[in-house]
């Protein structure tokens, strides 16, 4: 009998959803490298102590494993040290494995111990390349990840940036299984008294992040200003914590239509995206995807994306689900939100519902079942 486990660092907020999901159609375990405190999740940027408000545990079997790491860490690749991990899947019944990403310790454990136990093992990422990363890094990457992707039995890809990722670094066509980013989206459906804010005067942009480097919240401030004293029926709502914040409360001076609504848990958001028209996602190549957008795409929400986020080749097409904009083109970015702020949102449904069905649950479905197939 075929039994799938899936190694994870940590409950994270866009997974336990997909595993309660698969769980209804596969049988696995999910094993999590650590148990994080409050105070260390909200070490990740957001700059605030703090608990996801959803269930990220029921639904699925789950089992956290030990971690014998003396400074434990999500994000240092010493944090997450599990050196039991080979008898636990052994003794779990596990025939097949993924991994979700290879940036831990716990990571290799995983790879190396199925391997030696004869389990097929596969790792799902969604890394993109830099064009901005410096050449020896590039070069490193070349030698090391040839040899440690030739090691996976598949590849679960994400999408088009990921897929490409994985090629230049040594990925056969034979590996990769297309596994795309998705969110729950039965959870991020507006309830039946919410719909899509058409009655307000207002035009209402939603930018939700980190207040982070790579979230470029200056860049949605700058260009939101330059579009406001052309169109002054717009509305920029900031959503989110972090180390930018006061700096971009003091960019923003006392403009009367921005709003900074702090950090908002998965339910407040839920209850907030309704209310607003478009999404901006501003951010640069570290945003590997910019799984807000799938969420907003449930909502019906079109997005402007930076074309350096991840998920702007595969979810946006020009006028049909959104617009891109050149990264940093503040002048770019004014433009697009000029130019979608005259456009109803309903004019966008048709394209929105096309990528919710590919970027979707359903998918992820197929793919680990085509990968347990092996």
């Amino acid at each position: 009998m075929k039994r799938l486990g899936i190694v994870v660092s940590h409950p994270i907020q866009y997974y336990s959803p997909l595993f309660r999901y698969l769980a209804k159609h596969i049988d696995l375990v999910v094993f999590y490298c650590h148990n994080p405190s409050d105070e260390e999740i909200g070490q990740d940027g957001f700059g605030i102590k703090f608990k996801w408000d959803i269930d990220l545990l029921s639904g699925y079997k789950y089992i956290y494993l030990k971690n014998i790491s003396t400074h434990p860490s999500l994000s240092k690749y010493a944090g997450c040290d599990t050196p039991e991990i080979g008898s636990v899947l052994k003794e779990n019944g596990i025939t097949h494995v993924v991994i979700i990403g290879w940036y831990l310790k716990s990571f290799i454990q995983a790879l190396l111990q199925s391997k030696k136990a004869g389990i097929k093992v596969s790792v799902r990422g969604d890394s993109q390349l830099n064009p901005n990363e410096p050449f020896y890094k590039r070069l490193l990457k070349k030698n090391l990840y040839r040899f440690l992707i030739r090691k996976y039995d598949s590849l679960l890809y994400v999408g088009e940036r990921n897929k490409k990722y994985l090629i230049e670094y040594g990925a056969k066509q034979s590996q990769l299984i297309f596994a795309p980013h998705a969110v729950d989206q039965s959870f991020w459906i507006p309830n039946s008294t919410e719909c899509i804010n058409q009655n307000k005067d207002n035009v209402i942009f939603i930018w939700a992040a980190k207040f982070i480097e790579k979230k470029r919240p200056f860049d949605a401030i700058e260009a939101f200003i330059a579009a406001h004293k052309h169109n002054p029926t717009i509305e920029l709502w900031m959503i989110g914590s972090g180390e930018l914040l006061e700096q971009a409360k003091k960019m923003a001076g006392n403009h009367n239509a921005i709003k900074f609504m702090g950090f908002k848990n998965q339910t407040e958001l839920k209850s907030l995206l309704p209310q607003a028209h478009f999404l901006l996602l501003t951010s640069d190549f570290g945003e590997t995807w910019g799984l807000i957008v799938n969420e907003c795409f449930s909502m019906q929400l079109p997005a402007i994306v930076s074309d350096a986020c991840g998920a702007s080749e595969d979810l946006i097409e020009d006028g049909i689900t959104g617009y891109k904009y050149k990264m940093g083109n503040v002048i770019d970015l004014q433009n697009k939100i000029l130019k979608i702020s005259v456009l109803h949102t309903s004019s966008f449904r048709k394209g929105l519902e096309q990528k919710n069905k590919i970027y979707s649950y359903e998918e992820n479905t197929n793919a680990f079942k085509q990968f347990m197939n092996q």
